[in-house]
């Protein structure tokens, strides 16, 4: 922001020496330096609310990102867990259908075997012994003797084998139905945690809706507070540049008296010569003139910025007087020239801002290319750079309108 001091300011700065705040000339320029030094404090204090928001909001969306990953990967193993009981209850199916057929066969092989020992206790063993009773000899007597033992054991044998098939087939089902129920309850669990994952997403999408509530809400606070001090900023401008037209209309009269008096008078202020790049052998400009976007809020910037390493020395961009050379919460250490009026009558001054320590005092004159400050970082900047400014009877103008490297 630009804030040009009273031009008749009290200096105490050593060549190459940090220039301390100086009073102003009246009480109208105190008046409104300190309301838009509150403003300054204000502005900051929003900026920083801003970027805080900022972070908190990208925070809530990295943890939104995440859960709803969750959720889709959670909906992936339900679907495979439902995929897993469909086929349990296939297998269920299968198994309860084989263990009906085998019951059938049982059955029907029981029913046999009924039959038999029906006929065994009728005729008791009269059956089993008439068919050794009427053997031949005694090979066919032994032959008859194992074939009844082989029948024998042939019941015996198919009885125990069913009820083996029978008794695994049974335990296959009830393992079927177990995992079945297992299952049932992975898929539930499975559902609990979608469910939470998704409750919990929404909650970070309320908190990221009422965070760019807030951001908006700030927003429109840090436009308002910047508008009030833009306004008295060209308050105290105008103010300041009318008693610079007295000054120089003082000056003038001097001038007029010298020259009658036959004495030489030093017309460089008045010379005319057009601006001159401030920062030699340094032409690359990292942000220029106009809206711009920095931490998550709009700045319009009121110059250009034109990066050097620490302590490369500052040239006057045109001859003129020294009318602020002091510190800013902003501009850091920084210098104003008032170059005077034009042939088109109008008044120009520069600005020289962020420099690490001043090269000049108010009030003094200075010549163009003369060192006036040295290039820093200091009041709100992020590296070592000189800021850049421009103005026609007060009002910040396209630097790169007027100079080039």
């Amino acid at each position: 922001m630009i804030v040009l001091l009273a031009v008749l300011l009290i200096s105490t700065t050593t060549l190459g020496g940090v220039a301390p705040r100086a009073k102003a000339a009246d009480a109208t320029t105190q008046s409104l330096q300190d309301q838009i030094s509150a403003l300054e404090g204000q502005i900051s204090d929003l900026k920083k609310e801003i970027s805080d928001l900022s972070d908190k909001q990208a925070n809530a969306m990295d943890v939104k990102t995440n859960l709803d990953a969750l959720s889709a990967a959670t909906g992936q193993k339900i679907t495979v867990a439902e995929a897993l009981a469909t086929q349990l209850d296939d297998q269920i199916e299968k198994t309860t259908a084989s263990l009906a057929e085998k019951e059938e066969a049982i059955k029907t092989t029981f029913n046999k075997f009924l039959e038999r020992l029906v006929v065994s206790y009728e005729e008791g063993e009269a059956s089993y012994l008439s068919i050794i009773l009427g053997s031949e000899d005694m090979g066919d007597f032994l032959s008859k003797m194992d074939m009844v033992s082989s029948m024998l054991e042939y019941d015996r044998n198919l009885k125990i084998q069913y009820q083996n098939e029978k008794t695994d087939l049974e335990a296959t089902k009830a393992a079927l139905e177990e995992a079945k129920v297992l299952q049932a309850d992975v898929i539930a669990s499975l559902e609990t945690d979608r469910a939470e994952y998704e409750a919990l997403s929404n909650e970070q999408a309320t908190l990221i809706n009422s965070l760019e509530s807030d951001i908006s809400a700030a927003n429109a606070a840090y436009e308002e507070a910047k508008a009030q001090e833009n306004a008295l900023d060209a308050q105290l401008q105008q103010y300041l540049y009318e008693l610079a037209e007295k000054q120089r209309q003082q000056q003038q009269q001097q001038q007029q008296q010298q020259q009658q008096s036959q004495q030489p008078i030093d017309t460089t202020y008045y010379n005319g010569v057009g601006f001159a790049w401030p920062l030699p052998g340094n032409s690359y400009i990292s942000s220029g003139f106009g809206w711009r976007t920095l931490g998550g809020y709009s700045d319009y910037h009121l110059g250009i910025d034109i990066p050097a390493p620490y302590g490369t020395p500052i040239h006057a961009s045109k001859s003129g007087t020294v009318v602020t050379a002091t510190g800013h919460s902003s501009y850091g250490n920084y210098v104003v020239i008032d170059h005077g009026i034009n042939s088109d009558g109008v008044g120009e001054s520069t600005l020289y801002a962020h420099m690490s320590s001043i090269g000049c005092s108010v009030g003094q004159f200075v010549s163009q290319g003369e060192v006036i400050g040295y290039v820093g970082s200091t009041g709100y900047s992020t590296g070592n750079h000189t800021h850049f400014e421009v103005r026609m009877n007060g009002t910040a103008q396209n630097p790169s309108l007027y100079v080039s490297p």
